[in-house]
């Protein structure tokens, strides 16, 4: 019984956030004529992501995200989406969304959800839901500054008939999308012209996403975001192929880039590969012009900002970690001195100079001149980086044996050059300062090692129709790798925590997890009550106009 109201949440939510995308696209993109155009439900789902972000981040800025918003939010949702289907394309609903969908079932059940979750991801969730936007949540816990959209969107779905229990739906949301928009794009090749480097690009996205990120419990934040510039990179490269101005493609990329951005502040570095673009196809005096040609602009705008006046919400920065960006004035801030600190340890982190069981003693001597490479190479990447690397190196080889080349020519690979130098300044910039996976590691090693080989193949001109029964015993491989992995994990996690998802399908949740409301709780008595008097607390609240305040007392 608990398993099919699971499924059937999971099927009622999904079709809202589709609704959200169908309006979407109707009311604010190019794509809304749904009669006459082959539009994916893939994209369709991501603008529903998008917009469904959007208007999370506007409502918190007065109400929580209580029982009540959250079910009007998923009925408008359906009600967008029985009164926009009638006049969408019949085939809106492919067999490739079907499939997707259906295959999801595998990766979303799981027990034991990654560190982060019940860290800081579920207490920031919890709390959007209890109360509307807060400042100097960071007092309480460093991590609270770490904000995300997904926080945002995934606060959207506490009802009383969901509880707690589909925090997880936005990564898979756009697993799911990704896939669908993957799959469709292989499969609706025209037959009379040869495969090109876009396709081999989309098979081996499929692969990093259904074999590298096959559970989705370990997704957190990093990698939808890397999943979407990867999306976006074939984008990008589809226009070099057709070396023409399409403006609907770069409409998704404004999207898609504004959606990355807010999904972690961190990546806005790797919007540069959007701003190439534009300037390769458009002047530069035509820059202005970008909010006459593209209205969408506005809206990607509308979400960067809402995501920095979540940033500076919580810890008084435009962008954290990012210390010149914070404002000693905000008295609720973290501190710019502190946020130097933790931008330190963060590098630490990645460089491997700290683990649960082993920190260095002297920070600044360990970052200096190069000396924590021998640590790193023999601490992570013959850990880690190098599970994955010999992973991807064998993902390239059997790619490489289902289209052997018949020539090894890069000769074409200039014309690509240029777009290819950003991502090696892009894995230059992840490797001097985070040279952890999970801050883009993934996905800019992924595209570096693959992207020649795409390239190379596309040369062969392989007809799509001679390959058709190869492409399909590829995705075959994939989906069953994907498919047995989770079996296999479902199978651990009911030998060590007796989880059986038949039973009870849903992801562990214990008290330990609330820990913000603990917090307020042990400093305030009461978690609504906001009490500046009392000077005995080290953490402080004063109400301004109906909002929460915190701040370090002076005694402290």
């Amino acid at each position: 019984m608990e398993f099919l109201k699971f499924i059937f949440i999971y099927a009622v939510l999904t079709i809202s956030i589709i609704g959200y995308g169908l309006i979407f696209s109707k009311k604010f993109t190019r794509y809304n004529n749904f009669q006459y155009e082959n539009i994916s439900i893939g994209y369709v789902g991501i603008f529903g992501i998008f917009f469904s972000i959007i208007i999370s981040y506007l409502t918190n800025l007065f109400f929580p995200h209580n029982n009540l918003h959250n079910l009007i939010f998923i009925i408008i949702g359906i009600i967008f989406f029985l009164s926009l289907r009638n006049y969408a394309n019949k085939k809106l609903f492919s067999k490739y969304f079907i499939f997707s969908y259906l295959i999801s079932l595998f990766a979303i059940f799981y027990f034991k959800s990654h560190d982060d979750f019940p860290y800081y991801h579920f207490s920031l969730i919890n709390n959007i839901t209890e109360n509307k936007i807060e400042f100097g949540l960071s007092h309480f816990e460093i991590a609270f500054n770490h904000v995300s959209s997904l926080f945002y969107f995934h606060s959207l779905f506490k009802t009383l008939f969901t509880g707690d229990y589909f925090y997880q739906i936005g990564q898979l949301s756009i697993v799911i999308f990704v896939n669908t928009i993957l799959l469709e794009s292989i499969f609706r090749k025209n037959l009379s012209k040869p495969l090109n480097i876009s396709f081999f690009l989309s098979l081996f996205l499929l692969i990093l996403i259904n074999i590298f990120f096959y559970r989705l419990a370990e997704h957190g934040t990093d990698r939808s975001a890397q999943i979407l510039f990867f999306l976006a990179f074939i984008l990008v490269i589809n226009l070099i192929e057709q070396n023409k101005v399409e403006k609907r493609i770069f409409e998704l990329l404004i999207i898609i880039f504004s959606l990355i951005i807010s999904i972690k502040s961190f990546y806005i570095l790797y919007s540069v590969l959007f701003l190439v673009i534009f300037i390769r196809f458009f002047k530069l005096k035509e820059t202005l012009k970008i909010f006459t040609l593209f209205p969408v602009v506005y809206l990607g705008l509308l979400s960067i900002c809402l995501m920095i006046i979540s940033n500076i919400a919580a810890s008084g920065c435009l962008l954290y970690p990012v210390s010149f960006t914070c404002f000693e004035s905000f008295y609720w801030g973290y501190g710019k001195d502190k946020v130097v600190g933790a931008m330190q340890w963060y590098e630490i982190w990645s460089k491997a100079g700290a683990t649960p069981n082993f920190r260095v003693d002297d920070f600044d001597e360990y970052l200096a001149n190069f000396n924590w490479i021998s640590n790193w190479i023999d601490k992570y990447f013959f850990n880690k980086f190098f599970d994955f690397f010999m992973g991807l190196i064998f993902s390239i080889f059997i790619i490489y044996l289902f289209f052997f080349p018949k020539k090894i020519s890069f000769k074409y690979f200039k014309k690509y050059f240029f777009i290819y130098s950003i991502i090696i300044l892009l894995l230059i910039e992840w490797f001097w300062n985070h040279p952890a996976l999970r801050y883009g590691g993934f996905v800019l090693f992924f595209i570096f090692m693959t992207f020649p080989f795409a390239v190379l193949f596309a040369n062969q001109n392989f007809q799509y129709k001679k390959k058709l029964q190869q492409i399909k015993l590829i995705l075959l491989i994939i989906f069953v790798i994907f498919s047995a992995r989770n079996v296999n994990r479902l199978i651990n996690e009911y030998n060590i925590y007796n989880y059986n998802f038949l039973k009870n399908p849903n992801y562990l949740i214990d008290s330990n997890f609330y820990t913000m409301k603990k917090a307020k709780r042990n400093l305030f008595k009461d978690p609504s009550r906001c009490d500046e008097n009392n000077s005995l607390n080290k953490i402080k609240c004063k109400k301004i106009l109906h909002y929460n305040f915190y701040y370090k007392s002076k005694n402290y």
